[in-house]
């Protein structure tokens, strides 16, 4: 099945002649000077505009494809990212850098259809880089999940270095480049790469006894150092990490660096032009911090970071004199056909298999409203789990409030619209005053106001999957009291749990590694590592079953105790 572009060429062509005309626009000073103008060449060779273009957090959206929906994907994909770095390219012929801040290679079912193909066929998100010509990608912490030989495998299909500073083999040396340098227009360019060693919560079994990961702040400042002695005249990080967002895992308890720190980098480490950060699916135009300019492109290939970093030389030597940074969205642009030619093959595994009715409901399941009440959806989640381990509590989250299904067949996509995440389950061991305070911490979530909407507020700091729901015990959330004593009732098979009773609990490695701060976690003993990853087991639960029923899951057994003002 071939994708054809939804956009007319009228469309495709107005979004790149708006593009043509905003790179021309942006070009200051004598670069913008027209052939013919009074400016001689001699002067305008003391002046040169460089341009980066770049992308973050795709994972696995390559093509204009939603394969949850089976259907075009409109505002966004690399196979439309590349149309747009094509536009610049034949605007600033030798000016153009290319470059992506990490979570390549997981994320979707395409992606998890190039893992399962791997040693079979080439990596298809790879090779559709490879035909964009990337020049550089920092590696990021989920590029991970697969194991570390499939990222090292990926690696070496790529006609660009993959780099990370901060991660090393067991013997101390890098495990990957830690930068590279490239040259335009007689300009050498030092590229260095980073990734978040919040890998080590969140994929320690895949990368432990292999590699490991150091703080990025002095990694970076020495690249620095190492860049500029090789002689780079300008210098950009990609790094695959937050702003300056809390981590979402506890530093002192697990002894990690810091999650997010793009802005410490900008702050601590001087001589920095440039820095491409991701990781936290924001989107950030530009943000000068001292003499570095930041950007983040929005995750999905939805948007195209365009920074322009103009450079005048003096006295024989290179300086960069101007910076400043543009998005420009994929919408709108046509993808391009070599992207689609190298991808096809997996894009049409990828609807084979994840279309194909996996078993039927009678019934309509959403998840629409599963952070705020119990529901049939998220509780075919946690008995799944439940059955698969034979523990006696089994934990989730709500990763998308627009999943739904049925009534008439179940396909695989579906089931990793609702578990998109390759994570595997395991069962550990606990007590009455962890998984209290393990709901405790999961109800942080929500501040105890109410919005001028009437809505519950959330706190924006606290991503949605961070809000975990648990089956296999009666519990309530009143959030008219604060953090650490909201929940006022929590009983196992009809008791009030103490503190030292103890429960097999079934959770995700994620979770279990201290992803999301569940500190109280940390020490608990793994009693079980099933090694199943949860959207598969879904499918598996729906094949078994032939035909899924809510009352066959689910249960009454949480609420939410509303704060007094919504009452």
């Amino acid at each position: 099945m071939r994708v054809q572009s939804v956009f007319p060429r009228l469309l495709a062509a107005g979004a790149a002649a708006i593009l043509v005309a905003f790179v021309a626009c942006t070009v200051p000073g004598p670069i913008s000077q027209l052939p013919g103008s009074s400016r001689s060449a001699s002067a305008l060779s003391d002046s040169v505009d460089l341009i980066v273009a770049s992308t973050t957090d795709v994972h696995g959206r390559i093509r204009a494809w939603d394969y949850f929906a089976n259907a075009t994907e409109r505002t966004r994909g690399l196979s439309r990212a590349a149309t747009i770095v094509d536009s610049l390219r034949n605007t600033a012929p030798g000016r153009v850098i290319l470059l992506d801040a990490g979570d390549l290679l997981q994320g979707n079912p395409f992606a998890y259809t190039v893992r399962q193909e791997s040693g079979k066929q080439p990596n298809a998100i790879v090779a559709a880089m490879n035909a964009m010509k990337y020049d550089a990608a920092a590696i990021g912490n989920h590029e991970f999940n697969y194991g570390v030989a499939y990222l090292d495998k990926a690696v070496s299909e790529a006609r660009f270095p993959f780099l990370s500073d901060n991660t090393y083999r067991l013997d101390g040396s890098h495990a990957y480049k830690p930068w590279t340098i490239v040259e335009r227009a007689g300009i050498k360019v030092g590229i260095i790469g980073a990734t978040t060693p919040g890998v080590l919560v969140w994929d320690g079994e895949n990368v432990r006894g292999k590699v490991t990961l150091g703080d990025i702040i002095p990694a970076v400042r020495q690249s620095v150092s190492e860049v500029k002695a090789a002689g780079a005249v300008v210098v950009v990080v990609t790094v695959h990490s937050g702003l300056d967002e809390p981590s979402s895992y506890d530093t002192v308890a697990t002894g990690v660096p810091s999650e997010n720190v793009a802005a410490r980098i900008a702050r601590e480490v001087p001589g920095i032009d440039l820095l491409l950060y991701g990781h936290s699916h924001r989107e950030v135009r530009q943000l000068m911090i001292g003499n570095t300019l930041l950007v983040q492109p929005k995750n999905w290939a939805t948007s195209v970071s365009v920074a322009h970093l103009t450079l005048a030389r003096a006295g024989g030597k290179w300086s960069v004199v101007q910076k400043r940074a543009d998005l420009v969205q994929a919408a709108g642009f046509v993808e391009k056909p070599e992207i689609l030619a190298v991808t096809q093959r997996t894009h049409d595994a990828t609807i084979s298999v994840f279309t194909a009715p996996v078993g039927t409901t009678p019934v309509q399941w959403r998840s629409d409203s599963a952070r705020l009440k119990d529901t049939p959806i998220v509780d075919f989640v946690l008995e799944t789990e439940r059955e698969a381990t034979g523990a006696d509590l089994a934990s989730t989250a709500v990763f998308a409030t627009d999943a739904t299904f049925g009534p008439g067949p179940v396909t695989g996509a579906q089931m990793a619209k609702i578990y998109p995440y390759d994570n595997t389950l395991r069962v550990i061991r606990i007590n009455g005053k962890q998984l209290r305070q393990y709901l405790d911490f999961s109800s942080r979530y929500y501040t105890g106001r109410i919005t001028p909407r009437g809505t519950l507020e959330t706190d924006s700091l606290i991503a949605g999957y961070n809000f975990d729901i648990v089956a296999g015990v009666d519990y309530t959330i009143d959030l008219n009291q604060p953090v650490g004593s909201r929940i006022t009732r929590l009983v196992y098979k009809g008791k009030p749990v103490r503190d030292d009773d103890t429960f097999t609990f079934a959770l995700t490695n994620y979770r279990q590694g201290g992803g999301g701060g569940y500190s109280m976690l940390t020490g608990s003993s793994v009693i079980k590592e099933t090694g199943s990853i949860v959207p598969i087991l879904l499918q598996e639960a729906v094949k078994r079953k032939g035909v899924i029923k809510q009352e066959d899951y689910f249960t009454q057994n949480w609420n939410i105790i509303l704060p007094r003002a919504a009452r």
